[in-house]
């Protein structure tokens, strides 16, 4: 039993329930989850079952998208609702073109400093332990790119908003510095994930569905990985080359042999995948360009890992 199932988690539990409430029904089959949503958020979690959980990593960095509400007007030490409100403001006189305006601010690749109640560590320790204690270190600010921030609706005090936006942005970090930008403080109200890389929430199973199904009928609804690592290009080989691979050598050739894959890739150091000839199993590589000579590199040996 291996693939991943798209779920729609609802509000109020945390992606580890989740996990526990599906792995119940899979067992024995392992179960993970890519890109975690906080107990207030809903939407779209991708849950890897069986040997997909060793790919969770590669399965996680895509493009995700959600759609958020901020209350202008209010600040928490949390920058979400739950926090303790430490600030508050008038935001009635925003007008929609001020707030177009700020938004466009936060579009692109732009530097962002984590909340403190978040689980990011500072030397060891999460930062909402840190927090809880009133230990609040300074934090550096992050690279992360937003690709859109799409203004749906401002009914005051509530700011609609849609974000396309890379792995480890934060909601509430967004939700803090627009309303610092527009001088009124804002805070994180809702939010609900909508996409993940190819994967839309409006595909995504409902705990109670699930809750429902047999272990046989959850295993028809899984996506394979192969499908699920789609976005990986693939990368063909000779089989001695594979044989050396799945042993944990590293294979040389010049570059000029390769497929068109690596030929027109951007990146040397970038991933690929490749699929053994003889028992089912993926391995995802590493390959290093020098001199036109590649390096490939086994990263991940996923074993019959592709069987349903």
């Amino acid at each position: 039993m291996n693939g991943i199932l798209l779920v729609d988690k609802p509000t109020g539990c945390t992606s580890h329930d989740v996990v526990r409430r599906i792995k119940k029904i899979v067992r024995p089959a392992k179960v993970g989850h890519t890109g975690t949503l906080d107990p207030a958020a809903s939407g779209l979690l991708i849950v890897a079952i069986g040997a997909a959980t060793r790919a969770i990593q590669f399965l996680d960095d895509t493009r995700k998208t959600y759609e958020m509400t901020i209350r202008l007007g209010e600040e928490t030490d949390t920058w979400d609702k739950e926090g303790k409100v430490i600030a508050e403001a008038d935001a009635s006189h925003l007008s929609l073109d001020r707030i177009q305006q700020a938004l466009a601010k936060y579009i692109g690749v732009v530097r962002q400093t984590p909340p403190h109640f978040s689980a990011l560590k500072k030397n060891g320790t999460p930062l909402y332990k840190l927090a809880r204690k009133g230990v609040f270190p300074d934090l550096e600010p992050r690279e992360v790119e937003i690709s859109s921030l799409e203004l749906i609706a401002w009914t005051h005090p509530f700011l609609e908003v849609r974000m396309s936006c890379s792995r480890g942005a934060y909601a509430r970090s967004v939700a803090h510095d627009i309303g610092k930008d527009l001088g009124v403080g804002g805070r994180l109200e809702l939010l609900r994930r909508t996409r993940s890389g190819p994967y839309d929430v409006q595909d995504a199973l409902s705990m109670d569905d699930i809750a429902a199904m047999g272990k046989a009928i959850v295993a028809e609804k899984l996506i394979s990985l192969r499908q699920a690592l789609a976005h990986i290009p693939t990368l063909s080989l000779r089989r001695s080359e594979i044989e050396r691979l799945v042993n944990g050598s590293i294979v040389l050739r010049q570059k000029g042999e390769l497929d068109l894959a690596l030929e027109h890739h951007e990146r040397s150091g970038s991933l690929f995948k490749t699929f053994t000839p003889f028992d089912d199993s993926l391995i995802i590589v590493v390959v290093e360009e020098r001199n036109g000579v590649a390096t490939i590199t086994p990263k991940k040996v996923l074993i019959s890992a592709v069987r349903p």
